[in-house]
């Protein structure tokens, strides 16, 4: 197992992991038109651009990756609100794969990375309501649910956001070995 940053070189693999992840997880929250249309170029356009932009020093994304194949990957940017510190914004496992760590691992090289930057830093992440398999992986980590609210879903539909929040990240930086 091998935790990188990625690549412009990774946009690709990186976008197909993310649609297979929504369509599986996403079920029965997005619409299906939705993840089985436009969803996979919607998500090539997004890491494109994303790791295009290599002068974003808030922004990094980091990969799992064995044998050569991206198994997982963890986008975060640095202190994004003033108040909750680091927003993780995607944290996806190949579907067959979760349950095997490595989940555990790039959240404790994101939290390692936040805390390397600031010591008193915090992370938080939203998450869908309904995707209880996420919420209860962040409450296992020691995420603290602070704040339901709706918010307008990529495939236009609205619907119930969590956020979990990290305000110590020692004991998640910490917690697991990364190699």
């Amino acid at each position: 197992m091998t935790i990188r940053a990625a690549g412009l070189a990774d946009a690709v693999a990186i976008a197909q992991l993310h649609t297979r992840s929504w369509q599986t997880a996403y079920r029965g929250i997005l619409s299906d038109d939705f993840l089985q249309g436009p969803l996979p170029e919607n998500r090539r356009v997004l890491w494109q651009a994303r790791l295009a932009e290599t002068d974003r020093t808030e922004q990094f994304v980091l990969v799992e990756e064995h044998g050569g194949t991206i198994r997982g990957f963890a986008c975060a940017f640095l202190e994004a609100d003033p108040e909750w510190g680091c927003l993780l914004d995607n944290l996806h496992v190949l579907p067959d794969l979760k349950g095997h760590g490595l989940g555990r691992q790039l959240m404790t090289a994101v939290a390692q990375r936040v805390w390397r930057s600031n010591p008193r830093g915090r992370l938080h992440l939203w998450v869908y309501e309904q995707n209880l398999a996420a919420r209860r992986f962040y409450e296992r980590l020691g995420g603290v649910n602070t704040r339901r609210q709706p918010e307008l879903a990529p495939d236009g539909s609205e619907v119930n956001v969590d956020r979990y929040c990290w305000s110590e990240l020692s004991g998640l930086a910490g917690r697991f070995t990364t190699k």
